[in-house]
């Protein structure tokens, strides 16, 4: 039987370690859409149940018309969201179903910039956070031009 050299388990660690990470990651994409569409789901059994939105019923070519801006019939903003999930209004479930999809991704950079910070990588950690930044503020940014 041969003895490992240093580097041979150095470097065994490392596929450890980068194993570890690689399932972190799957299991978060995996899990958060899944979540995601669950709560999706949800939405459109109770509204499909009720056949109510929670909000003002508009008939579709109103909607199509006015882009969905007409006031009270969506939630457009993350406290609306909340608060009509909280009442069980079908198109806030839905949304949040959405939105939670939608935060994957950022979710996912978030995770990835405490990993480079683990492996001491630098350059990476600067650039997660960075594009993570970027991402917060287009999404904060985004609200004042809808």
């Amino acid at each position: 039987m041969k003895a490992q050299t240093r580097e041979e388990r150095l470097e065994e660690e490392k596929e450890k370690e980068e194993t570890i990470t690689t399932k972190l990651l799957s299991h978060y994409l995996i899990w958060s859409v899944v979540v995601s569409i669950a709560i999706i789901a949800f939405g459109t059994i109770e509204y499909l149940s009720t056949g109510s939105t929670g909000y003002i019923n508009l008939p579709v070519l109103v909607l199509i018309k006015t882009n969905g801006s007409v006031p009270g019939v969506f939630p457009h903003y993350l406290p609306s969201i909340i608060i009509g999930t909280i009442h069980l209004k079908s198109f806030a479930i839905i949304q949040l179903g959405i939105l939670v999809l939608l935060l994957t991704p950022l979710g996912r950079i978030f995770l990835q910039i405490f990993i480079f910070m683990k492996e001491k990588d630098r350059a990476f950690v600067t650039v997660a956070t960075t594009v993570f930044l970027i991402l917060l503020l287009s999404l904060y940014l985004s609200r004042f031009f809808t």
